[in-house]
């Protein structure tokens, strides 16, 4: 089924423009690796005064990099024939451009991978990876030096339930999602030379990462050793220039987020990051020759509320993507944008046939047991859409969906909530000094304070004798083993965890039983699909002995776990090292549903020295990080909230970050 829906590089369009051939040659600020990570001859005022004049700066000396660039762009094109996740979009100067997209998540393996199915891609898959690592850190790098030169307002964001706040710049550099695209662009012979492929704009992100385009052909050759030429930015009094790139440079480029987000909280007087409007025009080239180019978008932490609108940025950037797949052109689509642009909707995707446009994505209806586009209307006499377990349609957001024959007419609404849900829970019974005294480590020799939660433990004739302690009602609550490093989800999908459950006989469609006595159990979660119902039979292994296993509740206010186990699922802890674990817990609904920002986390247990620590801070031990001996006494007055974790334990997330919207000047 051909659907339209926007794909988004997320830009803003300005069409005033002169021929490549009159633009005069910019040259660049340059800083070396040296100097940004080491912070040896670093120029501070020279590095901003580039970045608030022209908002574009370059990178060069990265250890690795140049080969790396070469290494991944050569295979790209060819690559890019073959993938089957490679998508085609052809712009109004006959330019063909084939994408493929993945992103990347906070935390430890948070980089996607990309999914090909060919053959023909195992070398691009490889070099790849190894480029995408490489930029990953300058990222880090470049973020951080940024955030260390300007003096901001803090805190700089914040997330919704203001549990965690974004200090400053780098924080939200390293808390946002990223971006990444790699493209292969191609331009016909007859095409009218001095038209632009795309015309200047501004990205929307905080800012880009790239490397300058190279000139390949399908048999991975290289045919400059120069990088390509066409790409063209506007300097602050309006002059149009072309940027001279060199081989080794990494390109760092701000975007419209630094209008929404930074300016406006920079405290140092006339001084404001700018933007960079930027072109591309495909240089003329052979059939068999391609453009490669990769680049990495950064954008603002998902669960961080956007300073004008009030809605979270993931929420914002769900309502752009909707309404652009369902071809709106609406006020949602200019929620992304600084109040001086709105959105348009720019490219298309076009879901292959058999499929449809699901919950922000393309999703086979064969996999559903659908057996073709038409079976539904001609078969059942029902329509072919995206629903929820409950047969609601999705209209956007957070949730479990997928293709299904309906008659359902009933837009998505949330779970219903449990009968007293954290939010009305009563402050003169629920307060800070009841969870103190409940939350209190007496017995137990060791503690992490997980934020919302606080993890208690000894080691005791070769078991660990735990305790979770939740400052929530009791929607469900659990912890485990994190499945292996890098696994999808922040290490969620296929952990092994001890679970409890407020109710009993859980269907997708209505929910936990709650007239049944609550429950705790061992599961493994879906290695393949996040929520429950794909995974809400406990497992038991023979020999385990789980009575040791208990629920306490203060009734509509807190909840705890207790166990006293060497095992879950028959996976010993190791009480002579250290053991990755995962937490998380719902105080909102009755449907194993969502967790909510913060109330998960994955981190880490030295059950031989107590030593415990995010699992995000692993290899760092700086001052203000959530590492601690085990030692802490657990209680409010110590809370570290640390929100930081990318996964989103029992639920699923939607890879907006594949799709492009574009901002679009209001002086059209």
């Amino acid at each position: 089924m051909k659907i339209s829906a926007a794909i988004i590089a997320l830009l803003a369009f300005s069409l005033d423009g002169a021929s490549a051939k009159d633009m005069p040659l910019y040259q660049p600020h340059r800083i070396s690796y040296e100097e940004l990570v080491m912070n040896k001859g670093y120029d501070t005022e020279s590095f901003m005064d580039a970045l608030s004049s022209v908002g574009l700066i370059t990178v060069n000396g990265i250890p690795g990099y140049a080969p790396q660039r070469n290494d991944a762009l050569l295979r790209l094109h060819g690559c890019s024939l073959e993938s089957k996740a490679a998508l085609s979009h052809k712009f109004e100067d006959g330019t063909v451009r084939r994408t493929m997209a993945t992103h990347t998540i906070p935390g430890p393996g948070g980089a996607q991978s990309i999914s090909h199915d060919s053959d023909a891609c195992a070398s691009f898959d490889a070099a790849s990876k190894t480029l995408r690592s490489t930029v990953a850190d300058v990222t880090a790098a470049f973020g951080k030096s940024l955030g260390d030169s300007i003096s901001l307002e803090k805190p700089l964001l914040e997330t919704e339930d203001g549990m965690y706040a974004f200090g400053g710049f780098a924080d939200a550099v390293e808390n946002g999602e990223h971006l990444e695209h790699f493209h292969s662009y191609q331009r016909p012979a007859d095409s009218a030379q001095d038209e632009k492929t795309i015309e200047f704009h501004t990205d929307q992100g905080l800012f880009i990462a790239f490397t300058p385009g190279l000139m390949v052909d399908s048999q991975d050759n290289m045919i400059e050793t120069q990088s390509s030429s066409g790409f063209h930015i506007e300097l602050k009094d309006g002059t149009h220039a072309l940027v001279d790139f060199q081989d080794d440079d990494l390109v760092f480029m701000l975007g419209d987020g630094v209008n929404q987000i930074i300016n406006p909280k920079i405290q140092d007087v006339g001084r404001k990051l700018r933007a960079t409007p930027h072109a591309l025009s495909m240089p003329n080239h052979k059939e068999d020759e391609a453009r490669a180019w990769y680049g990495r978008m950064v954008l603002p932490p998902t669960d961080a509320v956007h300073p004008e609108h009030g809605d979270t940025f993931g929420n914002i950037r769900n309502l752009m993507i909707d309404a652009a797949g369902k071809g709106e052109q609406t006020e949602k689509l200019s929620l992304g944008c600084s109040s001086s642009q709105t959105a348009r909707n720019l490219e298309e995707i076009v879901c292959q046939e058999n499929s449809i446009y699901c919950w922000a994505r393309c999703m086979s209806i064969l996999e559903k047991g659908i057996p073709h586009e038409n079976y539904c209307q001609e078969e059942r006499n029902l329509r072919l859409d995206c629903v929820n377990p409950r047969n609601q349609t999705y209209t956007g957001g957070h949730g479990d969906y997928y293709p299904a024959c309906t008659a359902s007419a009933e837009n998505a609404t949330s779970y219903p909530n449990l009968p007293v849900y954290q939010e009305i829970r009563d402050p003169d019974i629920c307060t800070d000094a009841a969870y103190n005294d409940f939350a209190k480590t007496d017995g137990y020799a060791h503690s992490f304070d997980l934020g919302p939660s606080i993890f208690m433990w000894s080691v005791v004739d070769g078991e660990v004798n735990g305790r979770l302690v939740f400052d929530g009602v009791f929607g469900y609550l659990a912890i485990g083993h994190a499945s292996y490093a890098g696994g999808p989800h922040d290490s969620m999908n296929g952990a092994s965890i001890i679970m409890a459950l407020p109710g009993g006989d859980y269907s997708a469609v209505t929910g936990l039983d709650m007239s049944l006595e609550p429950n705790i159990n061992e599961y493994v979660i879906s290695h393949t699909a996040s929520a429950f119902r794909h995974w809400k039979e406990p497992v038991s292994v023979s020999g385990a002995n789980t009575s040791s296993y208990e629920i306490e509740v203060v009734e509509n206010c807190f909840t705890a776990i207790k166990f006293k186990t060497s095992e879950i699922n028959g996976i010993p802890f190791d009480l002579n090292g250290k053991n990755d674990l995962i937490w998380a817990g719902n105080n909102q609904d009755y449907y194993a549903g969502y967790h909510g920002y913060g109330n998960r986390g994955t981190f880490v247990v030295d059950f031989s020295s107590g030593e415990a620590y995010m699992k995000r801070d692993e290899g760092h031990n700086q001052d203000g990080d959530n590492r601690n001996d085990g030692n802490n006494q657990g209680g409010k007055d110590v809370a570290s909230k640390n929100t930081s974790d990318a996964s989103s334990m029992f639920s699923s997330w939607s890879t907006t970050s594949l799709l492009a919207i574009i901002c679009i000047s209001l002086c059209m």
